[in-house]
């Protein structure tokens, strides 16, 4: 008898090592599989490459002949069908017992592959020339800021610049496509564009492709000063012999489309721009929420924003005077120290000390750029943080240490630097969840309000003005775009507001159509982090802000309805959440950040007209309050 159960014991603790050994296998197996998607992303775009990792040989990856990528439709169908064999390969995973950070992780990659796959329905609606978002603006700044680790690096960005005529062409011929497909920029934005490329391709010893090439030299200590002279001297000749060229060839390129743009309207007015404003609602921005849904969100805050206002009226705070009562700002450094000693709070303690460089957009790229963004690090090189900031909009003291919060502290710097703090597959920082990163950012701009020193109800004004800008610029975006509306119906709407100037009013509306679902990302992303939340803090009293904030930053980013279920798989305990301050870690999952889509971070708005909106409050309050039937 005693052998009989003995040898009973033995046979299931043989099979219970069996599944595990099998369990560990499948997950080796996943991680393994991973590793070969990340390293084929990185493989045919060498700038992105140096921007991801600064050792590639450490991640298996061998670096070829540089290359801007190829939009070839023999690379296109190459692409697809590599896509496709993931697409099978995932499921398989996805029906097998994976653990719980992978199984996250597989999830994530499929939610990714459909969204390249689907987008083939959508080919001719992408759009990489742009005047804020376009490669030809972003293009020159990743240029500035690639980095010179060794001589290699410096050898393979003068063969990158090299690349830039043949790689604009095909640019030029993409465009020529969309033409013919009926979907052209319309020739207002196509001036915008063209005026840059002009601003930015006349080469001379102050641009700042020379002065910042030679600055990045300055710093290489394995160069000598002969060496160094020879650097800039073949830098010099590349930029005139392939950077100007190149930009303008795309000029020559894209000035023979002129007149060919026939839609100057939203995606509505185009033959499948409605679903590929769903398309991007769900794989930009990561929401499952229909259009009918985001519209009465958007109505309801709206409402709750001029609550707020008003509110802060009746209880006598001098609203107009109130950016004036900020204490002055000090330097970007200094702000950025002072928040990251403000959100200790309500924010986890960061598991490792890192450091930042504030810039200043050169000038000949002010009128093009964004007030501020944040450049994310290599994977493998995560001190190197620089936040530019914008002099053109000469923010004042209450905007700079909002922007800087967004950009920031507790925004795009601090998320990115906790969630490279774990030990995450590095495939997850390949996919790029517009709505959970940008989102972030306005929710960290927001909550920036806070520190400005005022009292609780004049931070709660001012939070309420910036919600109420951000949620009526993603109304109109919705809209434009998924309602037909022309710039007549949102200058009517904006009136409401007391909004009438022309300028702002059609510059608005240019922003809208050359980027759909733009203010969506930024917006709904935020309102979805609050939806997170209260979702969160409703599971148990023993929940803090910082709990949340700790376990949205370690499951990392993910579109809402992962999220989602990853909320509903806690199990509460008083374990898995304490108090603000004490040193836990709730979940540990894998970052990640497209590097082309999430270098560039808008933190600019259309402001409401403040004086205008509180003088006709009251003949206009019901007009306000539903102000989405306007």
């Amino acid at each position: 008898m005693y052998r009989c159960l003995a040898a009973g014991m033995v046979l299931l603790l043989t099979i219970h090592t069996s599944v595990f050994s099998w369990f560990l296998r499948l997950g080796q197996d996943f991680q393994d599989y991973a590793m070969e998607m990340f390293r084929h992303e990185l493989s045919s775009d060498t700038l992105s490459l140096h921007y991801m990792l600064a050792e590639p040989s450490a991640y298996g990856i061998r670096e070829e002949e540089p290359t801007l990528g190829d939009f070839s439709a023999e690379a296109r169908a190459e692409e697809h069908t590599w896509l496709a064999s993931c697409r099978d390969r995932l499921d398989e995973y996805l029906g097998k017992k994976l653990d719980k950070e992978e199984q996250l992780a597989a999830a994530l990659l499929s939610w990714w592959v459909d969204a390249q796959l689907a987008l083939e329905d959508f080919y001719y609606y992408q759009e990489p020339l742009g005047p804020a978002l376009g490669t030809q603006a972003q293009l020159p700044i990743l240029l500035a800021e690639y980095s010179f680790r060794n001589r290699e690096d410096i050898d393979t960005y003068l063969k990158l610049l090299a690349e830039l005529p043949d790689y604009f062409m095909q640019i030029a011929r993409f465009e020529e496509e969309k033409s013919s497909a009926g979907l052209f920029m319309t020739d207002e934005t196509l001036d915008q564009i063209l005026n840059q490329c002009r601003s930015i391709m006349e080469i001379d010893n102050e641009h700042f492709l020379v002065t910042t090439f030679a600055e990045r030299l300055e710093a290489c200590s394995f160069l000598d000063a002969d060496q160094k002279i020879s650097y800039e001297v073949q830098n010099l000749n590349a930029l005139n012999q392939y950077f100007r060229p190149a930009y303008q060839q795309l000029c020559l390129a894209l000035e023979k489309l002129r007149g060919t743009g026939v839609n100057t309207g939203g995606l509505y007015y185009t033959p499948d721009g409605i679903s590929y404003y769903e398309y991007l609602l769900r794989y930009s921005i990561g929401t499952d929420l229909s259009v009918p849904i985001i519209r009465r969100m958007l109505e309801e805050q709206i409402a709750d924003d001029y609550e707020t206002i008003l509110f802060a009226i009746h209880e006598g705070a001098d609203v107009l005077n109130l950016t004036r009562s900020v204490p002055s700002a000090s330097s970007a450094d200094e702000i950025l120290e002072d928040l990251t000693v403000r959100i200790q709070d309500d924010f986890p303690e960061i598991p490792e000390d890192i450091s930042w460089q504030v810039k200043e957009v050169p000038e000949s790229l002010e009128d093009w750029l964004s007030p501020a963004f944040y450049m994310v690090p290599a994977l493998d090189q995560p001190e190197g943080n620089n936040i530019y900031i914008n002099p053109s909009y000469e923010p004042d003291s209450k905007e700079l240490v909002t922007t800087l919060a967004h950009e920031g502290y507790p925004g795009h710097l601090y998320q990115n630097t906790f969630e490279r703090a774990g030990a995450y597959a590095p495939i997850r920082s390949m996919v790029y969840v517009g709505g959970y990163t940008e989102g972030w950012g306005l929710y960290s701009e927001f909550y920036a309000y806070d520190f400005l020193g005022l009292t609780e109800t004049e931070a709660g004004f001012l939070r309420a003005l910036s919600s109420l800008n951000y949620a009526i610029c993603a109304t109109l975006d919705l809209a434009v775009h998924t309602e037909g509306w022309t710039e007549e119906e949102c200058r009517n709407y904006l009136s409401s507001f007391g909004v009438t100037d022309e300028e702002q009013v059609r510059a608005l509306y240019t922003d809208i159509l050359e980027e759909p679902s733009n203010y969506l990302k930024y917006y709904l992303g935020y309102l979805e982090i609050c939806r997170l939340k209260e979702s969160a803090l409703a599971l148990s009293p023993e929940i803090s802000i910082s709990d949340f904030h700790e376990w949205f930053l370690t499951t990392g980013p993910a579109p809402f309805f992962l999220l989602e279920e990853q909320l509903n798989l806690l199990e509460v305990s008083p374990d898995l959440f304490q108090g603000a301050g004490e040193d836990v870690h709730l979940l540990s999952a894998q970052p990640f950040h497209d590097r082309l889509n999430h270098l560039f971070m808008i933190s600019g708005m259309t402001p409401v007209d403040l004086p205008a909106l509180l003088g006709q409050r009251e003949q206009d309050d019901p007009l306000v309050l539903c102000a989405a039937d306007a």
